[in-house]
């Protein structure tokens, strides 16, 4: 029974409150241009209207980054980069070999012959040259003939000179023990240009002799004699002379 009394109480107080909303609404429909008026004339509208407006154009502030200036940074030195370039090893060349000499035919040999050549300071100084010899039996007396006979055109060129005395005659050559034994003619013994073409003379003949392996010495002879010296000066001819004999004249 009191439950029931608490429904009906319950139902009575929401009939209520909706007659209530139902009322005021009922006023403000009929009223409603009195209101607006008044809400014109008070200037409630135009709040309203700006702070509806004020809301819209209120915007959230922008968030600006700011990003950091890039900093400058020097250059990056690059070191150098060194190339190492492994040293080759000299490659040692062959020095050229020369051509050999065409081959001469039998009973000829090159043979050495010693010629003379006047410095600019007026020394005589002996000078080599180099000759195909033609020999029938003695290659070395063929040899001491050709010093005699004299230069070539192309050695005169050269300036080169011979000492020997002019018309000297190699009567024969003869080798014992090392020691050649050569005999001159008379015209040997005699020499226009005194000493020092005495000497001259006498180195020719021994330079040009012991370039053969068998002679060491020569023993100087005039006519098939031995002479104990050779022109005024007095040059000895007692023993024979060697390359050493003429060391100092």
């Amino acid at each position: 029974m009191i439950q029931r009394m608490k429904k009906k109480r319950s139902s009575l107080g929401c009939l209520f409150w909706i007659a209530l909303i139902l009322l005021v609404l009922v006023v403000f429909l009929f009223n409603r241009k009195t209101i607006e008026q008044v809400m014109e004339t008070t200037g409630f509208m135009d709040l309203l209207q700006k702070e509806k407006e004020a809301e819209e154009d209120e915007t959230p502030p922008s968030v600006v980054i700011e990003q950091p200036e890039p900093q400058e940074t020097a250059p990056r030195e690059e070191s150098p980069v060194q190339i190492i370039v492994p040293e080759e090893e000299p490659v040692e060349e062959e020095p050229e070999k020369e051509a050999p000499p065409p081959e001469l035919p039998p009973n000829m040999r090159r043979s050495m012959l010693y010629f003379v050549k006047v410095e600019e300071d007026g020394t005589i100084s002996l000078k080599q040259v180099v000759r195909p010899v033609y020999y029938r039996d003695s290659p070395l007396t063929e040899t001491i003939r050709a010093l005699i006979t004299g230069l070539t055109t192309s050695e005169l060129n050269s300036g080169l000179l011979t000492l020997i005395p002019n018309g000297t005659v190699l009567h024969g050559v003869t080798v014992r023990d090392g020691i050649a034994y050569m005999d001159f003619s008379e015209e040997f013994r005699f020499n226009p240009f005194g000493v020092e073409g005495y000497y001259a003379q006498l180195r020719q003949i021994i330079f040009t002799a012991t370039e053969f392996p068998t002679v060491t010495a020569v023993q100087i002879l005039i006519n098939g004699k031995k002479h104990d010296y050779l022109g005024p000066e007095g040059i000895s001819l007692a023993k024979p002379l060697t390359r050493d004999s003429f060391s100092t004249p």
